[in-house]
């Protein structure tokens, strides 16, 4: 497959950090177009053979339309995919490849991590910093620490909040706090909407794409983690995994032990050299030319 006939197609890149991360990023590095909030096949520029749609606003009876004038890619974000019409699909990590092996050839490409420079924070750093969608922060308590809204960022605002971080929290809120998207109060029977929310949380842990840990790694810096999937593939040896229950002694063990502290950092540099930029678009490379 020649990349020049490959056309990124993404949602809308200003309110899904995920569109900018793996399509407007991903399509730049690589020198491929991108084409952004279609909403009918049509819409999508001619002149390509492969599609790689990352939250893309087209209704699932398009993709018949599109998969006539060549190859999709979908790629499994935080709702479960076409079977229909997709010719491959991507996933973040390990274990959303598992969850939909039946659906064909399932490829993983990571999510990249946003220090571009690869220049690594100051080692004496140790503020402790949450940063994620609100409705995701959880409790904590016992420690003082600053906490932001990804709602909005742009990725040098990203980057801003991780070289002022001295340990990321990597952390999410208890199911039984969640608060579900709003689409959700359609459903009226009580029962069924628990059981949705349920799923829609559970579902959501599997395909994280572990984006919060693999920032920390490509600024050198050590954190605590929720145990989930994406965190354990890519770097548990980079981190601390924690419940809320424990974070504060996790928090004060990173602040007073350096040495605990700066292992935990080489380890974090060592690992971000897979995470970059530059080695995440060779991977897509490899993967677009196989097709």
């Amino acid at each position: 497959m020649d990349l020049r006939h490959v056309l990124f197609v993404g949602g809308n890149a200003q309110k899904m950090a995920s569109v900018q991360i793996r399509c407007v990023d991903v399509a730049k590095r690589l020198g491929c177009d991108y084409h952004l909030c279609a909403r009918r096949a049509h819409q999508v520029p001619a002149g390509y053979t492969a599609f790689v749609c990352v939250k893309a606003e087209l209704p699932p009876r398009e993709y018949a339309e599109l998969a006539k004038r060549g190859k999709i890619i979908w790629d499994i974000i935080d709702v479960p995919p076409l079977r229909e019409h997709i010719t491959a699909y991507l996933a973040s990590n390990s274990f959303t490849q598992e969850l939909f092996e039946d659906y064909g050839r399932v490829e993983v490409i990571p999510h990249y991590h946003c220090n571009f420079t690869a220049r690594p924070n100051p080692a004496k750093l140790r503020q402790p910093v949450w940063l994620g969608a609100r409705h995701w922060q959880p409790p904590l308590t016992g420690f003082d620490y600053k906490a932001y809204a990804v709602e909005g960022l742009k990725r040098a605002d990203v980057v801003r909040i991780f070289r002022k971080t001295g340990i990321g929290l990597n952390l999410r809120i208890p199911r039984t706090q969640y608060s579900p998207p709003r689409r959700f109060a359609k459903i009226t029977d009580p029962a069924r909407r628990a059981q949705t929310v349920r799923d829609f949380f559970e579902f959501h842990l599997a395909v994280n794409s572990g984006i919060k840990l693999i920032n920390c790694l490509g600024f050198g810096i050590p954190s605590i983690s929720s145990d989930e999937p994406a965190y354990r593939e890519f770097a548990p040896e980079c981190t601390l995994f924690s419940t809320l229950k424990n974070c504060a002694k996790n928090v004060r063990a990173l602040q007073e032990d350096d040495a605990l502290y700066l292992d935990l950092r080489k380890k974090c540099l060592r690992k971000a050299r897979d995470f970059h930029i530059d080695t995440i678009a060779g991977r897509y490379k490899l993967f677009l030319q196989s097709l």
